[in-house]
């Protein structure tokens, strides 16, 4: 019951397809039950020494005008069940492309991209194959079993109930082996999982494999994924493989009681030639949908096992927003209010009671060694990662009570791994609008330092960059990302490590171009390089998630203390230089 709940929803969903193809298999059906009947009274007629071939010919014609009708259904019924599942595999894949896009950031931080694809592609499969076959041969089954039995019964409750005899027995069976398919079909799903994840991890570091000459290690690792897939699969096959014989074997076994006890009654005159054919005519009617039965349940519990798999993502809640209703926040005054947070239960605290405000239209810099918390206290400003409530404000309201969506869009952010898709420069500066505006486009790549770049482009603005932006350097994807967050224009600008890529000189200019773009907005700057975030109005030393100190640059190095030894480390390092 639990797994029919499952598909219950998506079957309301679907009421008209569901009524056509219901209806089309009633038809079918019951046109079916004509031709046993047709056939009882021919061979009746035949052995009563019935010769006239006009009547003969009408039996015949009888039953291939049937048989012409039931085909015609029969397409019917497919036609309509195809486009049902079709339907059902697109709105399930749709759906989960948007619960995925919306769910949180730690969400990603425990799930591979190679298991959420396997969800999206061989479980989303799994569960078409189910509302497209599997369903038309339940209902089929179903439908010829209640309308085929009571005719059995009526034709001869005798040998009825030596059909009936085997049924309690392929109940069990049943039972046994389709839990045991439930658990290996699951089994199954969740390595290839780990197998799609292996594929993308290596395609996506090929070029570190290259590098490090190990794609024979990777191979044999590839082999040794396959070689556990090909095993479960294995073991899946014979389950099914020996469901289907003893299903089978169990239900012919009431055939072979019906023909040994109704040849008796024939032998004996006790049953008729005629009412025998139909009688075993209608039980191959229901013995075969019987057969076709298994191999349905089999669709039904790997269905149910990726159904559920495909829910673990689906009917997650979604991340605690406010209404969407309220006004976005205006930009403003940014403060950090006895921030202390952790990514989860078990873990240490990345910020611990950091408080400071930062005035509209400020420039802060955030330093600190490499591990302080500088990147988690800048994700929380936007809730890429929720900040407990209280902690957070902008322009003296809590980001908890400011709708996501609107929240980021008076946020520009420029992460410290920039991305870029598959795509022209110009979309990917402009990703932030619908149409981007070329202009502004253009604009923002010349503050980013980019336009040089981008003149040495065959295509220029319309150059496809790769996947991940595989055909520029480093240094050119930091500032297209920088470039995007300019073009954005956001009241407040984000710029995590924006410069690491960058060459000492450029980085200058792109400083320069910085405090140019960033007047009149809030400017956050994380950067290893001290000597960029200089000019910042106030910079917030962080130790081990805790604010070691605060101040400008010059009361930094005069105060003493981790600010100025980091100071003086990079002033050696670039005299030596």
């Amino acid at each position: 019951m639990k797994g029919l709940s499952l598909f219950a929803g998506r079957l309301a969903r679907y009421k008209p397809w569901v009524f056509g193809v219901v209806a089309s298999i009633v038809i079918v059906d019951l046109i079916g039950l004509v031709p046993p009947w047709v056939l009882g009274d021919a061979v009746d007629y035949l052995r009563t020494g019935g010769r006239e071939t006009r009547t003969i010919a009408i039996f015949a014609l009888a039953v291939v005008g049937v048989e012409i009708c039931r085909a015609c259904m029969r397409f019917t019924w497919r036609r309509i069940a195809w486009d049902f599942s079709r339907r059902v595999e697109l709105d399930l894949r749709n759906e989960f492309f948007a619960k995925s896009v919306k769910l949180p950031p730690a969400f990603f931080d425990r799930t591979t991209i190679g298991d959420l694809m396997s969800r999206a592609t061989s479980d989303i499969d799994q569960v078409r194959m189910f509302f497209g076959m599997g369903l038309l041969t339940l209902f089929d089954t179903l439908t010829i079993i209640v309308t085929t039995f009571p005719i059995l019964l009526w034709l001869n409750p005798r040998l009825t109930l030596y059909t009936t005899i085997p049924l309690p027995f392929l109940a069990v069976i049943c039972w046994r082996i389709f839990m045991e398919t439930h658990r290996r079909s699951r089994a199954v799903q969740e390595q290839f999982g780990d197998l799609t994840a292996r594929v993308i991890e290596n395609l996506n570091g090929i070029r570190v494999v290259k590098a490090y000459a190990t794609e024979e290690i990777e191979v044999e690792r590839f082999e040794e994924l396959s070689d556990v897939q090909v095993a479960l699969s294995m073991k899946l096959a014979r389950i099914q493989a020996v469901f289907f014989p003893v299903f089978t074997i169990v239900l012919e076994t009431g055939t072979l009681l019906v023909l040994w006890v109704g040849g008796s009654d024939v032998v004996r005159g006790d049953l008729t030639v005629g009412d025998f054919v139909r009688y075993t005519w209608y039980l191959g009617w229901l013995t075969g949908p019987m057969v076709g039965l298994g191999w349905t349940l089999s669709l039904y519990q790997r269905g149910i096992a990726s159904m559920e798999r495909l829910n673990e993502v689906l009917r997650r809640p979604d991340p605690e927003d406010a209404p969407a209703g309220s006004a976005p926040a205006a930009a403003g005054a940014v403060e950090f209010r006895d921030l202390t947070f952790s990514f989860g239960e078990g873990r240490p605290d990345a910020l611990q009671h950091v408080s400071f405000t930062v005035p509209a239209g400020s420039k802060v810099a955030i330093v600190g060694r490499t591990g302080a918390g500088k990147t988690t206290l800048v994700q929380l400003l936007p809730r890429l990662y929720e900040p407990p409530r209280g902690t957070v404000f902008i322009g003296g309201r809590d980001v908890r009570d400011i709708p996501a969506a609107e929240l980021r869009r008076i946020i520009a952010f420029v992460p410290q791994e920039g991305f870029l898709f598959s795509d022209t420069l110009a979309e990917n500066v402009g990703f932030a609008f619908e149409h981007p505006d070329r202009a502004a486009v253009e604009a923002a790549s010349r503050a980013a330092c980019l336009e040089e770049a981008v003149a040495r482009f065959p295509n220029g603005y319309d150059q496809i960059v790769g996947e991940r932006g595989v055909t520029l350097s480093g240094g050119q994807k930091q500032r297209a990302c920088l470039a995007r967050a300019f073009a954005a224009g956001a009241p407040i600008l984000v710029l995590d490590d924006a410069f690491s890529s960058v060459d000492a000189e450029t980085e200058e200019k792109v400083v320069a171009n910085v405090r140019e773009q960033g007047k009149g907005r809030t400017v956050f700057v994380i950067s290893h390089r001290l000597s960029s975030v200089m000019d910042a109005d106030l910079i917030v030393v962080l130790d081990h998630g805790r604010v070691a100190a605060m101040g400008t640059h010059g009361e930094l190095v005069k105060r003493g203390g981790l600010y100025a030894d980091l100071w003086r480390k990079q002033q050696l390092q670039e005299a030596l230089a």
